[in-house]
C-alpha cells in the first residue's frame, strides 16, 4: 500500500517527477548541441555565401544568397595567385607530419607499454610537460637553430617542428591504448616462433588502428591549421603554407581583397571537414580507453 511518503520519494528535484526531469535533460542536451552547431557552422556558412557574391553585393548584409549576386570571380582570381602553392605546401607538410607522428608515437607508445626500464613513469609525465611550452615560445630558438643547420625556409624543418609539438599527446595516447591489448596475444605469437617485431607488426599495429587514426587526425588538425611555426620558420613566400600565406594576402594594404581571402579560406576548410566526417567513428574509438 503506497503512502504519501512513498509517492514523494519518486519525485525529482523541485517537485518534478523523474520522467519530466529526464525530458528536460534531453531537451537541454538537444538545445545545447543545436547552439554549438550554429556557433560552429554559421561562420562557415557566412564565409561560403560571401565568397560567392560579387564585390558590390558583399557590402550589403544579406543572409540568403541570390542568383543575381552569385559569382565565381573570387575563385577565378585565386588561380592567378600563390594560393595553389600555399595549398600544395600545406598538403606536403601535413602528410609528412602525419607519417612522422604516427610512426614515432606508435613505436614509442609500444616501448612504454611493453618494455621495463628505469624512470619510465617519470619519462611519460615529462612528455605531457612539453605541452607547457607554446609554439610562440619555441619559435625563436627553432628559428636560430634551423638557420644554422640549413632547415630554415624548408618544408622538412616545419615538419620536424610540428612533429615535435604533436608527439607528447600522440605517444601518451598510443601508450595507454596499447596497455589495453592483452600481452597474452603477443606471448602466443612468440611461442609460435614469431619475433617481437613480427608480433608488433601483425598484432599490435592492427589492434591499435583506432588510436592510429586518432593520432593522425590530431596531427592533421595541428599541421593543417598551423600558423605560428609556419610564419616564423618559413619567411619566404615560396615555401610558406596556407595560413600565413592568406595572412600575407590580406595584409597587402588598404582595400584588402576580402572576397578572394574568403574563397581561399573556404578551400582550406573543406579537407578538415571531410577528414573529420569520414573518420569520426575511428576518432571516438581511439580516445576510448578499453578495459583489460
Amino acid at each position: 500500500m503506497s503512502t504519501d511518503t512513498d509517492h514523494d520519494d519518486i519525485r525529482g528535484v523541485f517537485g518534478v517527477d523523474f520522467r519530466t526531469a529526464d525530458r528536460l535533460y534531453q531537451g537541454t542536451l538537444v538545445a545545447s548541441a543545436a547552439m554549438f552547431f550554429v556557433l560552429i557552422m554559421f561562420p562557415i556558412y557566412w564565409m561560403l555565401q560571401s565568397s560567392l557574391k560579387t564585390r558590390e553585393a558583399r557590402r550589403a548584409v544579406s543572409w540568403v544568397p541570390s542568383a543575381e549576386t552569385f559569382t565565381l570571380e573570387h575563385y577565378d582570381v585565386l588561380l592567378g595567385t600563390d594560393v595553389g602553392l600555399y595549398l600544395f605546401n600545406s598538403a606536403v607538410v601535413t602528410l609528412g607530419t602525419i607519417i612522422c607522428v604516427v610512426a614515432v608515437s606508435l613505436v614509442a607508445g609500444y616501448g612504454l607499454a611493453r618494455l621495463n626500464f628505469g624512470h619510465k613513469e617519470n619519462f611519460a609525465r615529462f612528455l605531457l610537460f612539453g605541452y607547457m611550452f607554446s609554439p610562440i615560445v619555441l619559435g625563436l630558438p627553432l628559428y636560430l637553430i634551423w638557420k644554422e643547420i640549413g632547415l630554415l625556409n624548408t618544408r622538412v624543418g616545419l615538419i620536424i617542428a610540428l612533429t615535435a609539438i604533436s608527439m607528447p599527446f600522440s605517444v601518451w595516447l598510443m601508450w595507454k591504448y596499447i596497455q589495453t591489448i592483452p600481452e597474452a596475444m603477443e606471448e602466443s605469437a612468440w611461442v609460435a616462433g614469431a619475433s617481437r617485431w613480427e608480433s608488433f607488426r601483425d598484432i599490435i599495429v592492427p589492434q591499435t588502428q583506432p588510436a592510429i587514426i586518432a593520432a593522425a587526425l590530431f596531427a592533421f588538425a595541428l599541421a593543417w591549421n598551423d600558423f605560428t611555426f609556419a610564419q616564423i620558420l618559413l619567411p619566404r613566400n615560396e615555401a610558406t603554407t596556407f595560413a600565413p600565406g592568406i595572412f600575407r594576402l590580406i595584409n597587402q594594404g588598404y582595400g584588402a581583397p576580402w572576397g578572394d581571402a574568403l574563397a581561399a579560406s573556404m578551400l582550406t576548410t573543406v579537407p578538415p571537414l571531410l577528414f573529420a566526417y569520414f573518420l569520426q567513428s575511428y576518432l571516438l574509438k581511439g580516445f576510448q580507453i578499453r578495459s583489460l
